[in-house]
């Protein structure tokens, strides 16, 4: 069996535009994908950090759910927001200037 050979220039010239054209869909496919490959690993660095971000406030709240029932935490807030002292304590207040 013998193949068939293209001896016109005009089937050599269409030939060539045929594999330029796939060249081109090709180059322009992998573009896309390596611009989407892009847009996942900055999504997948914005969770990264977002997830550290609310591991931490995890973290902050269940330090505060444990304290919250000690009579130190409520002697902090007692004195830090409320302004209140122990009986017997004496109070000092300074200009702030």
């Amino acid at each position: 069996m013998k193949h068939k050979r293209i001896k016109s220039p005009v089937g050599k010239v269409a030939l060539f535009v045929v594999f330029v054209i796939v060249f081109a869909m090709v180059v322009a496919r992998l573009n896309k994908e390596r611009e989407m490959r892009a847009r996942v690993e900055k999504r997948a660095r914005e969770l990264e950090v977002a997830a550290a971000q609310a591991s931490a406030e995890y973290a902050d709240v269940a330090e505060r759910s444990r304290k919250a029932g000690s009579d130190d935490y409520v002697e902090e807030i007692a004195r830090e927001s409320l302004g209140m002292v122990m009986p017997g304590e004496t109070v000092f207040k300074t200009s702030d200037k």
